[in-house]
């Protein structure tokens, strides 16, 4: 079932995911080469409380930590460790706010080079120092464009969020443009609405499923966590090591992940994140 939300309650909404952006932006500064995962969820469960707000992700069952992180060929849902950041990773931060009663989410995720500054969601070209000469230029090169990919498709994504549109026309959108690229979306994994609960009906798949016709149809109220789950190579995943939450791709090869949290209102369209 789809729970539409009301004007009012997309405001206090669109309150959660200002405290939300405020985090996710802080921890991608914080996120440096040497830096622990576990110190950057302390970072983050930290900020969270100084802004008033929960973390939304320790209110799902079991899970004990406030963002789940992607290092390199780890896909989502990737817990916290002593693991510390290396020049060159490729590292996606997952985090949710839970404000006044609604849950707000988001994701982002870079490259880390200590020789150039991190890219905000949101901001834009981000300007570096040349590449290094050699292979090792090349597989940056090939990271850096890859993550484009990613945050161009997510944008583009956003821009099929309209009434009179239908969740397939976003996930259309996805699929074609990460496709495109030579690149492969992790069907297996759906953005989805968010709300009261951090998971919510509808599913909004990052494939066509099905007639995109037949997929439910953006009404007003609707808030929607939409996220492109994608990979360098194979879109198989599996289960990585023994903590029943890390999934990582089955070929080793590095993933990506791009989410906003998106409001249709009375008074047009929002992206809360």
């Amino acid at each position: 079932m789809i729970h539409l939300k009301s004007d009012q309650e997309i405001a206090t909404m669109k309150a959660g995911g200002q405290k939300l952006q405020k985090v996710l932006n802080y921890l991608l500064e914080n996120a440096r080469v040497g830096v622990s995962l576990l110190t950057l969820d302390k970072i983050a469960e930290d900020k969270i409380t100084s802004l008033g707000a929960e973390s939304s992700f320790k209110k799902v069952p079991n899970y004990h930590w406030t963002c789940c992180f992607s290092v390199n060929d780890v896909v989502v849902h990737g817990i916290p460790t002593e693991y510390k950041i290396k020049n060159g990773d490729i590292v996606g931060i997952d985090c949710g706010v839970y404000y006044a009663g609604f849950h707000t989410d988001s994701a982002w995720t870079i490259l880390v080079n200590n020789q150039e500054a991190t890219r905000h969601p949101g901001s834009g070209r981000m300007d570096s120092p040349g590449l290094p000469a050699g292979k090792a230029g090349v597989e940056e090169s090939q990271k850096r464009k890859f993550l484009q990919v990613g945050e161009d498709t997510l944008q583009k994504a956003l821009k099929q969020v309209k009434l009179g549109n239908r969740i397939g026309h976003i996930s259309k959108t996805i699929q074609e443009n990460i496709e495109k690229a030579g690149y492969s979306v992790v069907a297996s994994l759906t953005g989805h609405g968010v709300g009261k609960n951090l998971h919510e009906d509808p599913q909004v798949p990052g494939i066509l499923r099905k007639e995109l016709e037949n997929t439910p149809l953006l009404e007003k109220g609707m808030v929607l966590a939409v996220e492109v789950i994608y990979n360098l190579g194979s879109p198989d995943v599996v289960y990585k090591g023994d903590d029943g939450w890390t999934i990582a791709t089955k070929d080793a090869k590095i993933s990506g992940l791009f989410e906003s949290t998106v409001a249709l209102s009375a008074d047009g369209v929002f992206v809360l994140t």
